[in-house]
């Protein structure tokens, strides 16, 4: 038992080419709160809890087995490859890490907070992180045939500067959702969704929606040559980091924490909640308008959206543009722009497009006198 106590929930195999020498024993870090670097960590402590995927190791031992076939895949590709097996035991591996972090804990506890704090009902309670990370990771696996569709594409590094990696390092961004929708929240089924993810300091992958954006390759690849455009992956993992940002050298110790300083104002609370009233009816539908928690309880009947909130960078991926006809489906309903339309008829089985996005507390109506 006592072999599965420290459960690392950004493995090892990920973190591995960004360790001293790629040898897997100590690694340099960059510690947000004590805004300071530290050379040397043993690896061992990083990313990691006590028993995160519960005590009898089940869970643990399926993820290293998942990780075995990532960090082989990823060695092929580092080496040249590209075959339809690597790319789909990459894939499955960049879904479930975006959702088994200590922040995607986080995410999910602060959305059923802000949902509480906006709601005048009964409030849910709220699960310890071990419940929530699980819940977290069970949405990733039914999700997981939802990103399918997206390209995806391996970014080579050929300048002098490294990628680094957070403790959060699978991000989702929609620059579509920011710049054309005015901010709309998002989801994995969402239009224009974006998906990336370091995998060494000279290698990331990018997943991307190919009916909303093109990106610049050369044989299949993107070939970074501007250290600009390193940056601006490398702000990504600093916009959404939790606690630790690590990299290889560490000469590079400051760079990163300039990076991070020069971003810091991007970081935002893990979701939004946002309350609506009754505005009227017909005789098809209830009309909402955006409200307080006060209105809404003297009203006995209200909406609460919460929405996850990810990383917004000042600086989008270079080489990632907008088509000149981006194509979306939309009917006019809160599930927003999808990549399918067949997305736009949810089953009551079907997952939310997140588990934090656009879910509703939904009308206790006054009881009749």
């Amino acid at each position: 038992m006592a072999d599965h106590k420290n459960q690392h929930f950004v493995p090892r195999v990920l973190l591995r080419p960004f360790t001293n020498n790629a040898e897997d024993k100590s690694i340099n870090l960059y510690n947000i709160r004590a805004d300071r670097g530290i050379s040397d960590a043993p690896v061992k402590g990083q990313c990691a809890r006590h028993y995160w995927y519960g005590e009898d190791g089940q869970l643990e031992a399926h993820l290293s087995q998942l990780e075995g076939l990532f960090g082989r895949a990823r060695d092929r590709v580092i080496a040249g490859g590209n075959s339809d097996q690597d790319r789909e035991d990459i894939s499955l591996f960049m879904c479930l890490q975006h959702w088994r972090t200590a922040n995607a804990a986080a995410r999910l506890r602060h959305s059923i907070e802000q949902m509480n704090a906006a709601s005048w009902a009964e409030h849910d309670l709220v699960p310890d992180e071990k419940k929530l990370v699980i819940a977290s990771m069970r949405f990733g696996l039914r999700s997981r045939d939802m990103l399918r569709d997206l390209k995806m594409r391996f970014v080579e590094n050929r300048t002098r500067r490294d990628f680094i990696i957070a403790d959060d390092p699978a991000v989702m961004l929609n620059r579509f959702a920011s710049e054309k929708l005015d901010g709309y929240g998002f989801g994995v089924a969402s239009s224009g969704l974006i998906f990336l993810m370091p995998m060494s300091p000279r290698l990331s992958v990018i997943c991307y929606d190919g009916l909303v954006y093109s990106l610049d390759v050369t044989n299949g690849r993107v070939l970074i040559k501007n250290e600009s455009a390193i940056d601006t992956y490398n702000d990504i993992q600093c916009i959404a980091a939790n606690e630790n940002i690590y990299f290889q050298r560490w000469v590079d110790r400051e760079y990163v924490a300039q990076r991070f300083q020069a971003v810091k104002h991007k970081r935002r609370p893990a979701s939004t909640a946002r309350t609506y009233v009754p505005d009227g009816e017909t005789d098809y539908a209830e009309h909402y308008r955006p409200g307080t928690v006060e209105e809404a309880r003297l009203a006995k009947r209200s909406l609460v959206s919460v929405q996850f909130n990810y990383p917004e960078p000042d600086r989008w991926i270079p080489g990632l543009r907008y088509r000149s006809s981006p194509a979306t489906f939309h009917n006019g309903t809160a599930i927003g722009h999808v990549r399918k339309r067949e997305w736009l008829r949810r089953s009551p089985d079907d997952p939310w497009p997140d588990p934090g996005e656009k879910r509703q507390i939904i009308r206790a109506k006054p009881t009749s006198p």
